[in-house]
């Protein structure tokens, strides 16, 4: 082999290795990273992604960019990320709501299974089921029994048509066998004031919402949609423990790259996060949120979307619930 020949090949196959998965994730991160946020600033996700990006610095030695691309019901920056290169350089931190979308709506730009590889589930808070405090029935059980006695009478507010505070009404409606009359609301911002004021009797919302009301005594909570009782208000019962072991509706965040990243990058954001999120500081910011950090690996993630997908659409179906 010629020397020519022999260098050509030689630098080839540098190459090579240096564009190899495993190659690319010691040298990852080497830029900025994008993380889209497909909802608008200064919520509870945008919050938290915040929080996520400041920290990964600190971890990874480089800097996290965090743009909000909201709008479509989330659908516009997830599909900016389903269309981005998958280096690891373009990553998304999520709601759920991918997860109600999926069965939701008709026609979505991606595959919500395919176009995505899971990285890490950052955090859960579960919706409550509320009232202001001086509504007749004093308990769940009361409060079914009312329902059923009085068909139609009853009427809940869950914030934003086909949310999962949406869907936690129609949950309990179809799990309790009771007729309670929706009242759409645009965002959760007009629906609290109105339960208080008596427009409408319920609401499924989440603690953030409602801790001030709590704690002054103008409203109550029937029940937390969850299987255990949330750590940040532990004297809340759960719905499972009054029966209704299947009303479990929780809000969560969590990050996505494209479908493709290499696996070693995917592996190594896993293990940055879930160290960020052991950090006391980090916490206690989440804390302020209601939201417990939950980590775990990109499998147990890739599970919790598929297992909400099934769960959240066989109530979507049931209840008939489409957005175009």
């Amino acid at each position: 082999m010629k020397t020519s020949a022999r260098a050509l090949f030689a630098a080839l196959a540098v190459a090579a290795a240096a564009a190899s998965p495993l190659a690319m994730a010691d040298n990852y991160p080497s830029k900025p990273v994008r993380v889209i946020v497909p909802v608008t600033a200064g919520g509870g996700v945008d919050t938290a992604a915040r929080l996520i990006a400041t920290h990964l610095r600190a971890e990874l030695g480089q800097t996290f960019v965090v743009e909000n691309k909201p709008g479509a019901g989330g659908n516009i920056g997830l599909d900016l990320l389903a269309k981005a290169a998958a280096d690891g350089y373009t990553l998304a931190i999520i709601p759920n709501t991918m997860t109600i979308n999926h069965t939701l709506m008709n026609k979505l730009p991606f595959d919500t299974l395919k176009s995505f590889a899971p990285v890490v589930q950052i955090g859960t808070t579960p919706a409550v089921l509320g009232a202001r405090a001086d509504l007749a029935p004093k308990s769940l059980k009361d409060l079914v029994a009312y329902a059923k006695g009085n068909p139609g009478k009853l009427s809940y507010a869950g914030c934003d048509t086909g949310s999962a505070l949406h869907l936690a009404g129609e949950m309990f409606k179809q799990q309790a066998d009771v007729d309670i009359t929706h009242v759409p609301y645009k965002g959760c911002s007009n629906s609290v004031p109105n339960v208080l004021g008596g427009q409408v009797d319920l609401i499924f919302i989440t603690l953030t919402n409602i801790a001030g009301y709590l704690k002054d005594g103008r409203m109550r909570v029937y029940a937390v949609a969850a299987d255990q009782r949330t750590p940040y208000a532990p004297d809340l019962p759960t719905g499972a423990e009054q029966g209704f072991p299947g009303f479990n509706i929780d809000i969560w965040y969590g990050m996505l790259a494209p479908a493709g990243t290499p696996r070693e990058i995917v592996a190594r954001l896993n293990s940055a996060v879930n160290a960020i999120l052991k950090k006391p500081e980090v916490q206690s910011t989440l804390a302020t949120s209601y939201l417990t950090p939950v980590g775990g690996t990109p499998e147990q993630f890739g599970q919790k979307i598929r297992s909400d997908i099934d769960r959240y659409g066989a109530v979507i179906r049931k209840a008939n619930i489409r957005i175009e």
